[in-house]
């Protein structure tokens, strides 16, 4: 009877720990969302009124993307600038610019930041992604 009671205790709990196990499991993935990711390059540039300018560019390494604007700050934050990108489609590693054609910022040395504002174009999620280039001589 003592062995008997241990049996159907032994049991009882497996079924128990068996059916936590498998009740717990999820039915599906979860959706993996994908957050875009920039890579942002400069290039030196002379400036018309003199010295020493930056054209910026910027692609997004993994998703497409429709983009509204880049807020882009200096290293010495003196002000931000807002680039407008007006709702373009811009594809995966398609790479954009970050200001006008023959325009470019004061160079500047150290760490530019970019906070970049749009939406994917697979499932239309905005983003707002910051992002950062250190400059040097």
């Amino acid at each position: 009877m003592k062995n008997l009671t241990r049996l159907l205790s032994l049991t009882v709990l497996l079924l128990i720990v068996f059916s936590l196990i498998t009740g717990c499991k999820k039915k599906s993935d979860d959706p993996v969302v994908i957050t875009p990711s920039f890579i942002i390059t400069a290039t030196s540039v002379d400036l018309v009124g003199g010295g020493q300018g930056l054209q910026f560019f910027a692609k997004c390494s993994n998703d497409d993307v429709k983009m509204t604007k880049v807020i882009i700050t200096d290293p010495i934050a003196s002000g931000s600038q807002i680039y407008n990108l007006n709702g373009n489609y811009f594809i995966k590693n398609e790479i954009f610019a970050l200001q006008g054609t023959d325009e470019g910022y004061l160079k500047q040395i150290g760490t530019w930041t970019f906070n970049f504002t749009g939406n994917r174009t697979a499932d239309g999620v905005a983003f707002s992604i910051n992002g950062s280039l250190s400059v040097g001589k």
